[in-house]
């Protein structure tokens, strides 16, 4: 059985290459002793994102017993269970349902009317930004409240409450990393949070937010319980600024290490989105994708995976395969853009049309206001989130202020 390598974190497609070279699928543990099997091949991970065998529901005798054999000393079981009823935890025909009932909420329609309230927030970080200052930290200051301010501002949660929001989102994200006290705590948290807010709306009146849509929202009389709409609520706080807060900063890195390219972007805003699909393959915000487990003994290529055990899906590791992609590891914009980074099959990430947009804005409004932005460190002083889901940085130190043309080329 694997063990994650000590740079795993910082050089995670080091350690991916020499699995895909001796197959698709291996068993792994984490430092914490949580066991899973890692699926690292393309095609390999979309036959298993679409498997019936494959489940998510934590509620089942399976899935139960799977997560609590494979937990290790991790905080797998120890979430409060009001919040487990959410899309990334059902199955059919359950999970039909709750998509149904969410999805209108994500219409591209909807998603492109809030392209204006997004430019405002950007600017208006970027306003705040002294050019004078030396060194600041992006992700601090741009890259985390540009989302988090939106994803508020959709749900109608006080933006004021976003630092809570921070600290959950980084105790409850990577299960397989957590421990069960800090899991405890940030969920019993979380649920107190989100029981008072509903209450607040069922008493003061509904508003035009996304949390008063999923209080009414009905399918021919269906409606969210309780706990499936505090839980969707939290799903969507969490995944709606996570993935997008990591988009932007990967994005932001790649291009400051590569000086001309962020320059050039500058004369061709309209570059920037089939620029952001290249990020989405080649270092994309998910790491490894959500746990699943499986209900009957599956094959992998060669290799059975046993029923009851726990499955990873290192997204990061597919979309740099090199049976799909010609030269992976290289950084090409203008490649095809046929990446998993969102997931693939009934589990596709619900918000990706969201998070293209915020992307795209907060990279072009940045581009614009500093065109000689330029990294403040060099690449081995960068540190990493140790993260089996998220792969991003802990910070990202940059020089607003940039330098004449021929010093930034580094």
């Amino acid at each position: 059985m694997r063990q994650l390598p000590a740079d795993f974190f910082r050089t995670p497609h080091a350690f991916y290459g020499q699995l895909r070279a001796e197959g698709p699928v291996h068993q792994i543990t984490l430092r914490n002793g949580v066991r899973a099997w890692v699926v690292v091949d393309y095609d390999a991970a979309k036959e298993v994102l679409r498997h019936p065998d494959i489940r998510k529901d934590p509620h089942s005798t399976t899935g139960a017993q799977a997560r609590q054999t494979a937990a290790g000393s991790s905080g797998v079981t120890a979430a409060n269970q009001r919040l487990s009823y959410h899309l990334l935890n059902a199955d059919p025909p359950h999970h039909s349902r709750l998509r149904k009932l969410v999805t209108p909420a994500f219409a591209p329609a909807r998603m492109e009317a809030l392209v204006p309230r997004v430019e405002a927030i950007a600017d208006e970080l970027l306003d705040r930004l002294d050019p004078t200052a030396g060194r600041v930290d992006l992700l601090e200051e741009y890259a985390f409240p540009l989302p988090i301010t939106v994803i508020c501002e959709l749900l109608g949660v006080p933006v004021e409450d976003r630092e809570p929001f921070r600290e959950w989102s980084a105790a409850v994200v990577d299960t397989p990393m957590s421990t069960p006290e800090g899991m405890r705590k940030a969920t019993d948290a979380i649920v107190d949070y989100f029981d008072g807010l509903v209450a607040l709306r069922r008493e003061h009146g509904l508003g035009d937010d996304l949390i008063s849509h999923l209080l009414t929202v009905t399918d021919d009389g269906d409606r969210l319980s309780h706990d499936e709409l505090i839980s969707m609520a939290f799903l969507i706080l969490v995944a709606g600024h996570e993935t997008t807060v990591n988009l932007i900063g990967n994005s932001v890195l790649t291009l400051l290490n590569d000086p001309p390219r962020y320059r050039a972007l500058h004369d061709r805003p309209d570059a920037v989105a089939p620029l952001i699909e290249e990020v989405l393959r080649h270092n994309g915000p998910v790491n490894m994708a959500t746990l699943r487990y499986t209900t009957a003994p599956i094959a992998v290529g060669a290799t059975e995976i046993p029923a009851g055990e726990l499955v990873l899906v290192a997204l990061g590791s597919a979309n740099r395969d090199e049976r799909h992609f010609t030269d992976p590891a290289a950084f090409a914009p203008d490649r095809p853009s046929n990446h998993i980074a969102f997931g693939y099959g009934i589990h596709y990430c619900l918000g990706a049309g969201l998070a293209r947009l915020e992307a795209r804005i907060a990279l072009t409004r940045l581009i614009a206001r500093f065109p000689e932005l330029r990294l403040a460190v060099d690449d081995d002083e960068l540190r990493w989130r140790e993260s089996i889901l998220i792969r991003g940085l802990l910070d990202l130190p940059v020089d607003l202020a940039g330098a004449p043309v021929d010093s930034v080329l580094r």
